[in-house]
């Protein structure tokens, strides 16, 4: 045997510990339903199987593939969820991990642990109609033209951060203007990425609070531009305007509302994530969850407005149908996106009762999301201010207005 100068051999070990190092960093740990792996046709090490959804070690470079797949499909397939950091905390307390355990525990959700009410009924009509009268669609539209300007929201570029930054510096500028001091803005950082997701809390009121929110990221946009005015700049500037508006209202409530912006969707709903764990650690209640996932597109100019049956708790889901009709007068239908379609999974597992309004039936969805063509010009004004009187109505009705 020919053995190596002792230099050469401590070189050795180090490049090779490196390269180990570094290939362990490279690989993630998913979960995701087989028809999402077959249509992204990506490699992937099965570590345990359970109503269809598969527990999977992957390479990071596929991730962006698994995130246009889940577009690729007119038959509901749903997402993706990167479980990686979970993995590594269980592993860290765990000498061997039982994977078909692991999975269990993920998908089968806990018993509804942080239910507000089990009846809902519209009884804020004055106040809500008030502030949707104030809505401002073209500023909407015009924060929309600026947020999608940029090659992408990546949550691993200097774009993405810039993103989170402008949401931040806009909710902050609206409560100075408005000489309002109940509303924070603080960022909670996502695992492994650079983009934080940004939390905006309106009030000081006591008990369980409102989430209203939307992702922000988009995929990358290294080999071509990727501005995600629908996905989800629309969802995103939907929010932001109803933030504003009722910042600007000078309206109080009983309960605190979390306006939310999540960073990295499209890399497994990391963001979201961190943000129910960070609410969780901090024991924060929350009593109802609305996501926004794409509010501009209008499949043939239709008004429609969709539900989502994914991950939502059916009452909230139901009570949201009523909002839906009283303050947009526009009719409701129901859809289904599938497994982990979208952060408002990141709640309801973990027992919270969300709700998701859909821009439209998940086949008839905007079929540019995830290219360069995903602009502006695509999108309606008026479909995205219905999601907006939404929002609004969401927030009064539940945080319950104290005038």
């Amino acid at each position: 045997m020919k053995f190596l100068p002792r230099k050469a051999f401590f070189a050795t070990v180090i490049l090779s510990a490196l390269t180990s190092i570094t290939h362990a960093a490279n690989n993630r740990i998913i979960t995701a339903p087989s028809c999402i792996i077959k249509l992204a046709n990506v490699s992937a090490e099965v570590l345990a199987r359970a109503q269809d959804i598969l527990l999977l070690k992957v390479d990071a470079s596929v991730i962006d593939k698994l995130s246009d797949a889940k577009h690729q499909t007119k038959t509901p397939c749903g997402g993706f969820k990167d479980v990686t950091a979970r993995w590594n905390q269980t592993r860290a307390f765990a000498k061997q991990t039982d994977n078909a355990s692991f999975l269990t525990d993920i998908i089968n959700k806990p018993r509804q642990l942080h239910r507000a009410k089990s009846t809902y009924a519209i009884r804020f009509q004055t106040q809500a109609n008030q502030l949707i009268k104030q809505l401002n669609p073209q500023r909407m539209w015009d924060s929309l033209t600026t947020f999608s300007s940029s090659k992408d929201r990546h949550a691993d570029s200097a774009e993405g951060v810039a993103a989170a930054n402008w949401i931040q510096s806009e909710i902050e500028t609206a409560a100075h203007a408005a000489g309002r001091h109940d509303i924070t803005v603080s960022f909670i950082k996502t695992t492994g990425h650079k983009q934080p997701s940004v939390v905006a809390k309106l009030g000081n009121g006591q008990g369980a609070g409102v989430v209203i929110g939307a992702h922000m990221d988009t995929t990358s946009g290294y080999y071509g531009k990727k501005p995600g005015a629908d996905d989800d700049g629309s969802g995103s500037m939907t929010v932001l305007e109803s933030a504003r508006t009722i910042i600007e209202s000078g309206a109080t409530f009983k309960h605190p509302i979390y306006f939310i912006w999540y960073s990295a969707e499209e890399l497994g709903l990391i963001g979201s994530q961190n943000v129910v764990a960070k609410f969780q650690q901090d024991h924060i209640p929350i009593a109802a969850v609305m996501h926004f996932d794409m509010t501009g597109f209008a499949y043939h100019n239709e008004p429609t407005i969709w539900l989502m049956k994914d991950n939502v708790d059916s009452d909230l889901t139901n009570f949201v149908d009523q909002i839906i009709k009283t303050y947009t007068g526009q009719p409701v239908k129901y859809t289904r996106c599938g497994y982990a379609c979208s952060d408002h999974a990141s709640w309801d597992e973990q027992g919270y009762a969300a709700a998701l309004p859909a821009e439209a039936r998940f086949e008839d969805t905007n079929p540019v999301m995830h290219s360069s063509q995903d602009t502006i010009d695509k999108l309606s004004i008026t479909h995205m201010t219905d999601y907006a009187k939404i929002a609004t109505a969401f927030a009064v009705e539940l945080a319950e207005p104290t005038e």
